[in-house]
């Protein structure tokens, strides 16, 4: 897990575009919630930055510079901080319990005639592969699997 920061924030992009955002999915895992708030705060807190700012700077002047500077960092890096744990938790190998949600969904894929690339090491299973796969019987299997399965 020696990846730069960079590339760990990238690959939590990347695993909240993939990641099926189903309410069913709600209780059992957080991703949908970190994406939901990840994007949210992207969208809301720059301006909310840019207001705390002007705010600031109207009522304690320039004297008060330092503070300013570091609320508004702070509020602008939220977004990238949830991706960072986005990026981590994707590279996650997943809990065994999990690893036996993944292979009956692969299964249950694979009954329906739909093709999965599976992995050959199943105790190498990350995150992104449950994303993945979560994904794939969303798009083409009936929403009562999720039920059904876990």
């Amino acid at each position: 897990m020696n990846q730069s920061m960079y590339s760990t924030i990238r690959a939590g992009v990347s695993y909240s575009q993939n990641w099926p955002l189903q309410p069913e999915l709600n209780s059992m895992l957080p991703e949908n919630r970190m994406i939901r708030m990840t994007t949210w705060s992207q969208k809301i807190l720059p301006a909310i930055a840019v207001l705390n700012g002007w705010m600031q700077l109207q009522w304690f002047g320039v004297t008060q510079l330092p503070l300013l500077v570091a609320m508004t960092l702070l509020l602008v890096s939220m977004p990238v901080q949830g991706w960072y744990w986005l990026g981590i938790r994707s590279a996650t190998k997943l809990p065994p319990n999990l690893v036996h949600w993944y292979q009956h969904l692969v299964e249950k894929l694979q009954q329906n005639g739909i093709t999965v690339v599976e992995r050959e090491d199943n105790h190498s299973l990350r995150y992104r592969d449950l994303g993945l796969v979560l994904q794939q019987a969303y798009r083409q299997l009936d929403k009562a699997f999720i039920r059904n399965s876990w």
